[in-house]
C-alpha cells in the first residue's frame, strides 16, 4: 500500500545571561492509504520567531477524485515575560514523499477532530512570568462517500505526548490509516524555574 509521512520539528529558545527558556515541539503523521495520494504543506509565518505550519492528506479513487483526507494545523510560540534577548527558531521539515503542493484545505465540518493546547509558564528568580512556551495541534477527517466512516483512538495521552490513530473504512475496506503524533516538552536554565505544562484535550466524537 502507499504510505505517505510527514514530521515537522520546532525549536524556540529565548534567553540571556545564563537564563533561558526553551521549548522543543513535534508534528508527526504516519499514513497507509489504499488508493492514490498526495501532501499539501504549507509554512503560514515564514522568517518569524514563531511555527504556524498547515498539511493536508489527500486520498483520491483511480479517477482522482478525493475519497478521504486528513488536515492537520500545528502552532508553536513562546510569549515573552521577562526574558530578555532575541528569540530563536529552528524548524525542520522532513517529507516521504515530498509535498505535491503548498495549499492545503482546512475542513470546517470534519468527520473527526482532535485538538491539543498546551502551555508551560516559567518564572525568574523573583517569581516573575519569565516566559510562556505553547504550542497547539489540530487534527481532522473527512470522508466523502456516505457510507465511509473514521475510527479515532487514543493511543497515547500524557502532558508532553499526544498520539492519534484515524482509520477510515467503507465497509470492510480501509482506506486510509493514519497515526499523528504531538511532541512538547520545555526546558529552563540558569535561575529560572517552569511550572507543570497545562493541557486541554479536545476531541470529536
Amino acid at each position: 500500500m502507499p504510505t505517505h509521512q510527514g514530521k515537522t520539528q520546532t525549536d524556540i529558545v529565548i534567553g540571556d545571561a545564563g537564563d533561558s527558556a526553551s521549548e522543543a515541539t513535534e508534528f508527526e503523521f504516519v499514513a497507509t492509504h489504499a488508493g492514490p495520494g498526495s501532501v499539501q504543506f504549507v509554512d503560514y509565518a515564514p522568517g518569524t520567531d514563531r511555527q504556524f505550519s498547515g498539511y493536508e492528506l489527500v486520498v483520491t479513487d483511480v479517477a482522482g477524485s478525493p475519497v478521504a483526507t486528513m488536515a492537520a494545523r500545528y502552532k508553536a510560540w513562546i510569549d515573552v515575560g521577562t526574558a530578555t534577548g532575541k528569540k530563536e527558531i529552528d524548524i525542520q521539515n522532513l517529507f516521504n514523499p515530498a509535498p505535491a503542493g503548498s495549499r492545503p484545505d482546512w475542513p470546517l465540518s470534519p468527520q473527526t477532530s482532535a485538538e491539543r493546547v498546551w502551555q508551560t509558564e516559567t518564572f525568574d528568580s523573583a517569581s516573575n512570568l519569565y516566559a510562556k512556551t505553547c504550542a497547539t495541534w489540530q487534527v481532522r477527517t473527512t470522508v466523502i462517500s456516505a457510507t465511509a466512516t473514521v475510527m479515532q483512538t487514543i493511543v497515547d495521552q500524557d502532558p508532553g505526548l499526544l498520539r492519534v490513530h484515524l482509520v477510515y473504512l467503507d465497509g470492510a475496506a480501509v482506506i486510509l490509516d493514519v497515526v499523528a503524533t504531538m511532541i512538547a516538552a520545555t526546558s529552563v536554565t540558569g535561575n529560572v524555574t517552569a511550572d507543570p505544562p497545562d493541557v486541554t484535550d479536545t476531541f470529536s466524537p
